[in-house]
């Protein structure tokens, strides 16, 4: 499952801490970042790095204030911004050199740990970072909400600030209330994707929640509290996510 834990971005196959949220999420790298492969063993900022091949230092786009990371459009319109980066081997210093190259192949490097991606002229659209709800299969959720629970699925952006509020929220209210089980799966296991839904975030997944209440009236209500924000508008619980009421 692709998520945070452990003061860890998980999906990448380089080790991306917790401070990388909004650079994720804005596929923005700035000057002075520096990106281990792997998880330092030492204590301190720096120590043992001579344990890798090579790591990364940006050197541009220079440092700015991030913006907020929810802006979809924030994420496509860097996806193709210049970033300049050093790729510094500890125990071959000569070897070391400077990479130009955009924010979306970095992203992609970072990502799959393919370094050809880098360099390729072949064009490099940006990854799926928002799904809709009616794409979650219903079938693969119903056999995963055992009878007598009610079920609601969940997509969850676990780098965006909006979907992680929207998914601690809902969380919060259903604990005031009910006795309820989180699993979590993998967007390739839960969700039915178009044809053309390629290269899925990594920092996407799902949840389901599951009630232990089949007063799926009353469950509804309580979700309204925190998802609702119209007025005049009628509330859809299936357009934040999938309700499976077992009857």
């Amino acid at each position: 499952m692709n998520e945070i834990i452990d003061n860890q971005i998980k999906g990448f196959k380089w080790f991306l801490p917790l401070a990388f949220k909004d650079s994720v999420a804005q596929c923005k790298f700035e000057q002075g970042d520096v990106i281990y492969p792997n998880k330092l063993k030492g204590k301190n900022w720096g120590e043992n790095i001579e344990e890798f091949d090579f790591l990364i230092q940006i050197k541009s786009p220079s440092r700015s204030q991030l913006n907020a990371n929810d802006n979809l459009d924030v994420f496509s319109s860097n996806w193709s911004s210049k970033v300049v980066f050093e790729k510094i081997y500890p125990k071959t210093p000569e070897l070391n050199k400077i990479i130009e190259t955009t924010q979306g192949r970095l992203y992609m490097f970072l990502w799959k740990n393919n370094e050809s991606v880098l360099s390729t002229k072949e064009l490099l659209e940006p990854v799926t970072t928002s799904i809709s709800t009616k794409n979650i299969n219903q079938k693969f959720i119903n056999s995963r909400t055992p009878e007598n629970y009610t079920g609601f699925a969940m997509i969850t952006d676990y780098v965006n600030n909006i979907s992680l509020s929207k998914r601690n929220l809902v969380e919060k209210i259903l604990k005031e209330h009910y006795k309820i089980k989180i699993e979590r799966y993998s967007i390739e296991e839960s969700i039915i994707l178009d044809i053309f839904q390629t290269n899925i975030s990594p920092t996407l997944g799902l949840e389901l929640f599951l009630i232990e209440s089949k007063n799926d009236t009353e469950i509804q209500e309580h979700l309204k509290v925190v998802l609702f924000k119209g007025i005049k508008n009628k509330f859809n619980i299936n357009s934040h996510g999938l309700f499976i009421a077992n009857y």
